[in-house]
């Protein structure tokens, strides 16, 4: 009778564990995906005020297209990803710093661009923070899911590691 308790206990102990660490997994998810969405609205902020250096710098006579191409792809890559969206966020970095290196300097003097590049400064900063939060959670939830015990809850479960986002689409 003893041995038969002690099995039963046992095994509400292991089902405990195993829930416990599936519901954990199931709230690291959450929060991953939480992140993103920060990560995700800060580069829409980010692609607004690309948008506005845009519109001044037409305004002052410059060639546009293939800034507003890279932004447009960008803002394309929404949803498809933090590896795809890196990818895209990495061209739109390369095409913007090439495309301001031939902005004349009246147009970069004037007011209205002074005040956008400073507000794309803060953008930059707010996606680098936004970002290392939401690399941190995939990193916590990637650790998890190979070490054990509770990589055999996620082997059974399909836990899925997830991805870093990256410019450049780089893995970690």
């Amino acid at each position: 009778m003893v041995a038969v308790l002690s099995v039963v206990v046992v095994l509400l102990l292991v089902a405990l564990a195993v829930t416990s660490s599936h519901h954990r997994f199931t709230v690291q998810r959450g929060t991953v995906e939480r992140m993103w969405q920060r990560v995700d609205a800060e580069l829409q902020r980010r692609h607004d005020l690309i948008g506005g250096i845009i519109a001044v710098t037409k305004a002052g006579g410059v060639n546009v297209s293939t800034i507003v191409q890279a932004r447009s792809m960008a803002m394309a890559s929404r949803g498809a990803g933090p590896v795809a969206q890196g990818q895209a966020e990495q061209l739109l970095h390369e095409e913007l710093t090439s495309f301001l290196a031939g902005v004349p300097a009246a147009v970069r003097d004037g007011r209205d661009f002074g005040l956008l590049w400073e507000q794309m400064g803060e953008s930059d900063e707010r996606v680098a923070a936004e970002s290392r939060d939401y690399n941190d959670s995939v990193h916590a939830v990637n650790r998890r899911i190979v070490a054990f015990p509770s990589n055999i809850v996620a082997a059974a479960t399909k836990v899925a590691r997830g991805q870093y986002f990256l410019p450049g689409g780089r893995t970690r």
